[in-house]
Order: structure tokens, then C-alpha cells, then sequence
């Protein structure tokens, strides 16, 4: 008996560890590499993008005030250095000074040969800052002779470092994001020969701070505010998910209770109680097919008081299994895979709301980034027409001093330079207040609202035609807006929702069994001695049928999910027009500019011969200063026509990148991840 105790232990336990160990799991990332730009020293202080040159680097720094010492003292040297802040791989961001480009390798040699007899450096390296960010050779002083690297370099570069025009004149050298519509934009722009000149110089008296479209995006990536709220949105959604799968996990339960009745059918001429004692302990592990299998340790006691006579059996001991199951309603556990199929459904629609939001930033900060564009070219704009007016105000001044000329004459030139004067004004507050706007999507260290940073978009704007298939599109659109990715994600929800309700319709028919080796005795250890299995063991089988009578509830609830799920089909079908009319609005907006760009650009170099003109007029005396005013003025008008155009056409560009459901060339939803 007490082997067959044993080994009947010794198999619970081993039923109890497996369903103790049966859990449910799941759960993803990657991030591209982004290539460096190529920088060159045109000798104006200013670097400029130039592929193919090679540069000396002639020291690496980690600290900032090591990099300020270095270029010092090159300076001291009459030497013009630059430095970039750059990924060397497993050694981290390092600040990398540079001296010079050359379009050759023996020119570049010969220089950093020059560098070393003179004892400006001890060593270098050549290095051409191409699109696979390679070092080509390596020269040691002591041994004089050329090792090549080879060394491969994938940089994930950060958003170039902010330098102050006033320490350093290197820039950022990144190079300007591309289109990511037409790879052949950029070939086009170079056939058509026109380079809008970008306004050089600080406006303001605040710090100057250049500034690519491509680093501004990265930097309002990271530190953007309304970024960061989102951020936690998908976070919670993964929690949700697991908090639904946890509804495979194993249950520990006890219940015990004592307790004291009377037994009436114990005697007849005393009254006779009876004590009982239940307990049951054990696992219960929730399936897959919408049951349950349990496995628990049932005890009892029970004895009579104040009896005739006593009992000899007063414990039980049964390890006892059972197992339940639905058998039409909720089959196959409907209502537990229906809970966490619509929380990862959740978790896509908060991943999309996330992409949305960094799509909706970066497009942000380009709308506002080419509007100080513009309000740049229109401040130069402004000045220049102002400029002009003074002139005429100043040689009316000198006419009327040699009685040439009306005091009429004066009056309407100080008039026309004053009122020119106020719209100058009028044109940098709005570049203060587009730069404000731009401070407060970057939101990246120095360059919060409160900094005193003047941002002076370097970014060469975009002006060739640009040939977009509609058709093509749209079928992009349709398939990568976050909009249509959420909304098909809805009617999966809605879909799911819909079959859940229809099983709810069937009534609840549910089969159980349970079996227990018992063991009987006086004493709770002869009871667990006697554990065997024979006749005396304990089982029970059944079902548990319950049903609605017209079942009215259950119907109503699957017709309304029905209806839920054809009323999101309906608004998918309205979002994918929407989606349409915003393609084809954005493309006619890349058409209406680009033809404005071309209207407006004749109209100007028209204006420029009228002015030319009348000024030649105005100095041998043929007219008076009202019509080269008026010719100033229309110059002015037609010139902020054309930069105006111009910014349309740049921010309607990025516009189709986000009505196409992607971001811009060079930026990653990984770098907005938190």
C-alpha cells in the first residue's frame, strides 16, 4: 500500500510542475545605417558639399575644448582647418579636425607631406568622405610609407553638431536630404542652371546657427514635445497585449473550509452533530480550446458527536484531476483569442499613431523651415528695395541742395523709403516668429525656444520640374498612409468582434470529469496510506446545458457588431477618396508652383531691365523719381513672388512625401524612437 502511495505522489507532482510551466509569449527592431556628407573648403571660410575631394585628417578629440586648442593652434600656423563630430564604430562619436580638400590623392599627399616637414603634425590620414564613409590611406611619420586601410565604414551619423559661426567656420558638411520622390530631381536642377542664391549673413544680433533641412529633422525627432508624448502610446499597447495573453496562465488555488451541522438520521432519541472539514489545493491551467484542466489535493473530515457509535473511516485523502470544456459557445476559447487578436490589432493602430506623429513633425518642420526661407529672401528682398529708395532719397536730397529739383520730388522719395522701411520691419518679425516656430519643433539642446540662436537654413532649395505619377501615387498612398493602416486594422477588430458574436449565439453546453484516487482512514496518515486505485475512488462526469429562451440578447449584440463592422468598411471606402483628393490637391499645388516659379522669374528679370532703365532715365533727368519708384516697387513685388513660389514648391514637395505615407530621404521611424 505504501509503494502504491508513492508512486501515485510522484506522479501528481509531476502533473502539477507541467501545468505549473504551460505560459503564453510573443513580442520585435533594426535600425538602417545613414550615410555622411562630403565637405570641401571653397577658401571663403564657408564649406560647401563636394563629392569626390580628399581631406587630411590631422587629430581626433573627445572633448570640445581639445578640438578649440587644436584649431587654434593650426590658425596660429596659417592654416585653415575644420573639424566634424563623427561615429568612428565601437569607439564612439569622436570630434575629427580636418585641413583641406583636394580633388586628387597626389595632391592631397604632397600637402600632407608639406604638413609633416614642417612639423605641423606627425601623422595623418587621407580620408574621402564619400557615400560608404571610407578612409583610403593611412601614412605613418616614423616609417614613411603608405599602409592602406580599406576600412568600411556604415555611420549611423547623429544630427551634425551645432558650431557658432564665431569659433569655428566649418559647418556641418552634411550633405542635403535628397528628394525621396524622383532620384532624377537633382540632375534636373543642375540641367536647368538656375541656383537660387540663399541669403548669407545673420539677420538678427543673436548667434548664428546654420542649419540643413535634414539635421532639423533629426533634431525635432529627438526632442520634439509632442513626439515624446506619443512615444509611450505603443509602450502601453504592448502591455495590453501581454495583459490579454495573460489568460493562459496557470492558476494557484485553495479554498478550505470547517464546519458543524446536524445529523438527523445519526439517532432518534439524541440530538447528534456532525463536524466536516473540506480542503482542495492545487493548479488550474486555462487551454486553448476554451477549457480547463485542473489538478488539486482534496481532503476531508468528517465525524459524529455525542453518536452511539463511532466512526471507523473519519479522512479522506484524493488527489484528484479534472477537466472541463465548452462544447458549442465559446469553442476553441472564441472570447480569449478574440481579446488578444483586438490588442495587437490595438498595438498596430498605436505603432501607426506614432508613425503618423513623426511623419506629421518632420513635414512640420519643413513647411516651417522653407517659410524661414522665405522670410529670409524677403527680408534681403526688403532691404535691397529699401536700399534703393534711400538712394533716390539721397540724390533728391542733393538736387534740391543745387535747386535741380521740387521739394515735391523729396517728399515722395523719404515717403516711399520710410513706408519700405516699415515693411522691412514687418518682414523680420515674421522671420522671428517662423525661427520661434522652428526652435519649438526642434526642441533639441541649444536650439530650444528660450535659446539665443539665430537658425539660418543652409538648404539649397529645389526648383526643376518634377514629373509624379498619379497613379502611382495614389497606389502608395493607399498603401503606406498610417490613416488606411489604422482604419484596416479597425475592420479586423470589427471582423473579430463579429465572429465572437455570432458563437455567442449558441447556447452554453459545457462537459466536465474529474477523477480522484481516494484514500480512506480513521487517521489523516492511514488515510494517505490507503491511497490506491479500486472502487472506492471518487469521479464524476456530466454537462451543464443554459440557454436564453429567444435568445433575443445574443442576437441583437451579433447584429450590432455587423453593422459596427460594415459601418468601418464604409468609412475605409471614404478614407481611401479622401487619401485621393489629397494626392491629386498636392500634385496640382507641385504644378500651380512650379509654373509660378517660371511666371514669376520672367516677371522679375523683367522688373530688373525696367529698373535699370528708369534709373538711367532718373540720372540724365527724363523722368521723375515717381516712375523708378514705382519700378523699384514692382521689383520687390515680383521678387517676392518668385521666393515665394520657390518655398511653395519646396514645401509642397515634402507635402507629397506625407501624403504618400513616408518620410523623407534619410530618416528613419527609428530615429524617433524612444
Amino acid at each position: 500500500m505504501l509503494v502504491t502511495h508513492k508512486v501515485f505522489a510522484s506522479c501528481f507532482l509531476t502533473v502539477l510542475l507541467l501545468l505549473g510551466t504551460l505560459t503564453a509569449v510573443g513580442a520585435q527592431d533594426g535600425q538602417p545605417a545613414s550615410k555622411i556628407g562630403i565637405v570641401s573648403d571653397t577658401g571663403d571660410g564657408e564649406p560647401q558639399p563636394m563629392a569626390g575631394r580628399l581631406s587630411i585628417q590631422v587629430g581626433a578629440f573627445r572633448e570640445l575644448s581639445e578640438v578649440d586648442r587644436e584649431l587654434s593652434r593650426l590658425r596660429e600656423k596659417k592654416i585653415a582647418p575644420f573639424y566634424r563630430y563623427e561615429d568612428s564604430g565601437k569607439k564612439g562619436m569622436w570630434y575629427r579636425v580636418y585641413v583641406g580638400t583636394y580633388p586628387t590623392e597626389e595632391e592631397a599627399r604632397e600637402a600632407a607631406g608639406q604638413l609633416i616637414r614642417q612639423g605641423v603634425v606627425g601623422s595623418y590620414l587621407l580620408r574621402k568622405v564619400d557615400a560608404s564613409g571610407e578612409y583610403l590611406f593611412s601614412v605613418d611619420r616614423e616609417k614613411k610609407n603608405l599602409l592602406r586601410a580599406d576600412l568600411k565604414m556604415e555611420e549611423k551619423r547623429a544630427p551634425a553638431p551645432i558650431h557658432q559661426s564665431g569659433q569655428d567656420p566649418q559647418e556641418s558638411g552634411g550633405r542635403p536630404a535628397k528628394s525621396p520622390l524622383d532620384g532624377s530631381l537633382n540632375q534636373a536642377q543642375a540641367a536647368s542652371g538656375f541656383d537660387p542664391k540663399l541669403s548669407e549673413g545673420p539677420v538678427t544680433e543673436m548667434t548664428p546657427v546654420r542649419l540643413s533641412l535634414l539635421d532639423a529633422i533629426r533634431f525635432s525627432l529627438l526632442g520634439n514635445r509632442g513626439i515624446d508624448v506619443v512615444a509611450y502610446e505603443p509602450r502601453q499597447a504592448q502591455e495590453e497585449v501581454k495583459g490579454a495573453q495573460s489568460v493562459y496562465d496557470p492558476l494557484l488555488f485553495s479554498d478550505a473550509s470547517f464546519f458543524r451541522d446536524p445529523n438527523l438520521e445519526s439517532s432518534v432519541t439524541d440530538i447528534v452533530t456532525e463536524d466536516n472539514g473540506i480542503t482542495r489545493t492545487g493548479i488550474r491551467k486555462p487551454l486553448e480550446t476554451g477549457g480547463s484542466l485542473s489538478a488539486y489535493l482534496e481532503t476531508r473530515y468528517g465525524d459524529l458527536n455525542n453518536a452511539q457509535f463511532d466512526r471507523v473511516y473519519k479522512n479522506l485523502f484524493a488527489p484528484t484531476l479534472e477537466l472541463r470544456q465548452p462544447l458549442l459557445n465559446n469553442l476553441g476559447g472564441k472570447k480569449e483569442k478574440t481579446a488578444i487578436k483586438i490588442a495587437n490589432y490595438q498595438a498596430n493602430i498605436s505603432e501607426e499613431e506614432f508613425r503618423e506623429k513623426v511623419i506629421e513633425t518632420a513635414n512640420s518642420v519643413a513647411k516651417v523651415y522653407w517659410q524661414l526661407y522665405l522670410f529670409r529672401e524677403l527680408i534681403a528682398v526688403n532691404q535691397q528695395n529699401l536700399d534703393m529708395a534711400e538712394e533716390v532719397y539721397r540724390r533728391e536730397a542733393e538736387r534740391l541742395a543745387r535747386g535741380i529739383t521740387q521739394p515735391l520730388d523729396v517728399a515722395r522719395a523719404r515717403s516711399n523709403a520710410e513706408a519700405r522701411r516699415s515693411t522691412l520691419l514687418r518682414s523680420k518679425e515674421e522671420y522671428r516668429v517662423a525661427m520661434d516656430r522652428l526652435k519649438l519643433l526642434l526642441n533639441w539642446k541649444k536650439l530650444r525656444i528660450d535659446s539665443e540662436y539665430e537658425v539660418i537654413p543652409n538648404e539649397q532649395p529645389r526648383t526643376a520640374p518634377l514629373n509624379v505619377d498619379e497613379t502611382e501615387a495614389i497606389e502608395t498612398a493607399l498603401k503606406y498612409r498610417s490613416e488606411i493602416v489604422k482604419a484596416k486594422q479597425e475592420v479586423m477588430i470589427r471582423q473579430v468582434d463579429e465572429d465572437l458574436a455570432a458563437n455567442q449565439r449558441l447556447p452554453k453546453l459545457d462537459a466536465f470529469g474529474r477523477y480522484g484516487v481516494s484514500g480512506y482512514g480513521e487517521d489523516f496518515g492511514d488515510a494517505i496510506d490507503d491511497v490506491s486505485f479500486n472502487q472506492d475512488n471518487v469521479w464524476a462526469v456530466g454537462l451543464n446545458f443554459e440557454w436564453a429562451i429567444g435568445n433575443r440578447s445574443a442576437k441583437s449584440q451579433y447584429r450590432k457588431k455587423k453593422l459596427k463592422r460594415l459601418q468601418s468598411n464604409a468609412q475605409l471606402k471614404s478614407l481611401e477618396d479622401d487619401i485621393k483628393l489629397d494626392i491629386k490637391q498636392v500634385l496640382q499645388r507641385i504644378v500651380t508652383s512650379q509654373g509660378e516659379i517660371a511666371a514669376s522669374r520672367l516677371a522679375k528679370d523683367a522688373a530688373e531691365k525696367v529698373v535699370e532703365g528708369e534709373f538711367t532715365r532718373f540720372d540724365i533727368g527724363q523722368t521723375s523719381n515717381e516712375e523708378l519708384l514705382r519700378a523699384q516697387d514692382l521689383l520687390a513685388v515680383t521678387s517676392r513672388s518668385f521666393f515665394r513660389a520657390i518655398a511653395d514648391y519646396n514645401i509642397a514637395l515634402h507635402e507629397l512625401t506625407r501624403a504618400k505615407g513616408g518620410l523623407p530621404d534619410g530618416v528613419t521611424i527609428e530615429d524617433a524612437t524612444r
